[in-house]
């Protein structure tokens, strides 16, 4: 029944709002491979920050990523038919590990972007991934089968969804018994909306990095110092993706009513997002200095965090399901 409704999902979201079409089309248009993401502008792309969110997120545990940390600590050895969901797949990245780590036999995945959905389809058909079916899908607005999977993924995409609690009773019930919850996501401020406290915090750390590290890489003003942290405006934020961290403070506290989490990792990205955003492309692996600089960065996020000043805006999570109210 659920690949039936699907199916004629697939191509065309029905009945779909002003908000969810801007979404729709900036998420086709800003998929993961854009310039939005390029080594050079976008904070997680560069190495030494991709090493120590890696770090964070499988709580040092040395495995080379989240997502196989999740696999290994919590679902051990696949059952066989272990049948999975990816909720805002995007293009698809996500599925095609887990396809290459042999961790499903079948996975459903859903995303609102059709243009995404289009080049997560061609990728997985590249690697022969026939497991995995993709489908172009509203999970606010469509309910999911009961008890049929024994795993759901939330990879950057939990912050993206307004109806909290519709979508965690949904994942609740459709997992199996002994099912798992696992997310990669951003917790802070809605629509990025930060405090004084926190904007003072990234403005001053900021100020802190030498003007030749600076340098722009954004489209407009390549090669530029930038003078000022270039922190987002909610509004804009809003008007850009109606969806973007739409109720992301809500998140923890929205899947503690639901489910029981069993491991809660932080990864910081409370300064650091921001701060090297657009500028990133300054802080190569061949350059000693700007890795010094980085660490002082580093350094001064963790500091913040571990003092209870700020919180941590990125966390992993694996949670099971809780018992119905």
């Amino acid at each position: 029944m659920f690949k039936q409704i699907m199916n004629k999902l697939n191509g065309k979201l029905q009945n779909i709002t002003p908000d969810k079409q801007v979404t729709a089309d900036h998420w086709s248009e800003n998929m993961a491979g854009s310039d939005a993401f390029s080594a050079d502008v976008y904070w997680l792309a560069v190495p030494a920050v991709q090493q120590r969110h890696q770090r964070k997120a499988t709580a040092g545990q040395g495995y080379p990523g989240w997502v196989q940390y999740c696999l290994g600590e919590f679902l051990g050895k696949p059952p066989p038919g272990i049948r999975m969901l990816s909720i805002g797949c995007g293009t698809g990245t996500l599925e095609r590990e887990l396809f290459r780590l042999n961790a499903f036999e079948h996975c459903d995945a859903l995303d609102i972007a059709p243009a995404a959905i289009e080049v997560a389809k061609a990728e997985a058909s590249a690697i022969g991934a026939s497991t995995i079916h993709y489908s172009l899908c509203d999970i606010e607005r469509t309910d999911l089968p009961a008890h049929h999977y024994d795993a759901v993924w939330f990879n950057g995409s939990l912050h993206h969804i307004r109806e909290l609690e519709v979508v965690c009773q949904r994942v609740r019930n459709c997992l199996k018994p002994g099912g798992w919850l696992f997310f990669n996501e951003y917790v802070g401020a809605n629509h990025f909306a930060f405090d004084a406290q926190q904007r003072s915090a990234i403005s001053h750390a900021f100020g802190l990095i030498p003007e030749h590290l600076r340098r722009s890489f954004v489209q407009g003003s390549f090669g530029q110092v930038q003078q000022v942290v270039p922190l987002p405006d909610p509004a804009e934020v809003v008007k850009v993706d109606p969806s973007e961290a739409v109720r992301s403070a809500d998140i923890l506290r929205v899947v503690e009513e639901h489910f029981d989490i069993r491991a809660l990792n932080l990864c910081g990205g409370t300064l650091l997002q921001f701060l090297l955003h657009g500028i990133a492309g300054n802080f190569k692996q061949d350059n000693p200095q700007s890795l010094r600089v980085l660490q002082m960065l580093f350094d001064i996020e963790d500091g913040l965090i571990e003092s209870g000043t700020l919180k941590s805006d990125f966390v992993i999570v694996a949670a099971t399901p809780g018992k119905p109210a």
